[in-house]
């Protein structure tokens, strides 16, 4: 396994595993029934709209999806928690269908437009409930992420060079790990509406933003590429790309808590 990967897992087992450092104390002192303790856990999940700014080309909208498991804190003063977050996240961009053309001269339509990177990602960050309504609880999200990649698609364009020669090369990248940066790091941003369903669970909306940090591909430029056309060698620019994420996520928050005893 490689260690940046080990690293992140680790991480989120020690988030995530309930730790004896952390147990309740059940003999403090407390007015029965009132006081107590706990955290909050639940699931969330939804489409995605990414982007990538990239060196170079305008690129578009990508839809995708994401899905996470969560654990809370329970809020301060019923306004202020804190949280950790482990979940799947697309991201990535497409650009409008190309034409290129094969060694033959003919004019083909390339058979793919989406660059896709599906990611791990960690976070941790806090939530601050800014108002209460009749309905639901408004809160805001803010927090630090690091992701890592699992796969991406690029593997398919690879495959085209042998009908299409180079000259695509100018707007695709290249699946290659001396390219693609396996860490990628960013914030989290947005705002949610919590609506409690019974005592101990609640549903919630969240609409949060993904700016990464670093770049997820980052390629200098390319010397001594022979043009197929003209046979002489050519320069492949230089490309960095780095994501955006806009995510709508629909979910469940559980409330797992004890009490106090005398």
């Amino acid at each position: 396994m490689r260690p940046a990967l080990f690293a992140l897992l680790f991480l989120a087992y020690s988030l995530f595993t309930p730790s004896p450092l952390f147990a309740q104390d059940l003999e403090q002192e407390g007015e029965y029934g009132i006081d107590w303790g706990g955290y909050l856990f639940g699931i969330k999940g939804g489409p995605s709209l990414g982007n990538q700014d990239w060196s170079g080309l305008e690129t578009e909208l990508l839809l995708g999806y994401h899905g996470a498991l969560f654990l809370e804190s329970i809020p301060a003063q019923g306004r202020f928690s804190l949280y950790g977050q482990l979940g799947y996240h697309l991201r990535g961009s497409k650009i409008s269908r190309r034409r290129a053309f094969t060694f033959g001269g003919n004019r083909v339509t390339l058979p793919a437009d989406d660059f896709r990177f599906q990611n791990l990602s960690l976070a941790l960050g806090a939530k601050s409930v800014f108002n209460y309504t009749s309905f639901a609880d408004l809160y805001y999200v803010l927090g630090l992420r690091v992701d890592y990649n699992l796969d991406t698609n690029l593997d398919q364009y690879d495959q085209l060079e042998g009908a299409f020669g180079t000259s695509f090369r100018l707007n695709y990248p290249f699946e290659s790990p001396d390219f693609i940066n396996e860490v990628t790091y960013g914030a989290t941003f947005g705002a949610g509406a919590l609506i409690p369903i019974s005592e101990n669970m609640s549903g919630f909306i969240e609409i949060t933003a993904h700016p990464d940090f670093n770049f997820q591909y980052n390629q200098p430029p390319l010397d001594n590429i022979i043009d197929p056309f003209g046979g002489a060698p050519r320069t492949i620019g230089a490309r960095q790309i780095r994501n955006f994420t806009l995510e709508i996520s629909f979910g469940l928050r559980f409330l797992r808590k004890w009490r106090y005893v005398n």
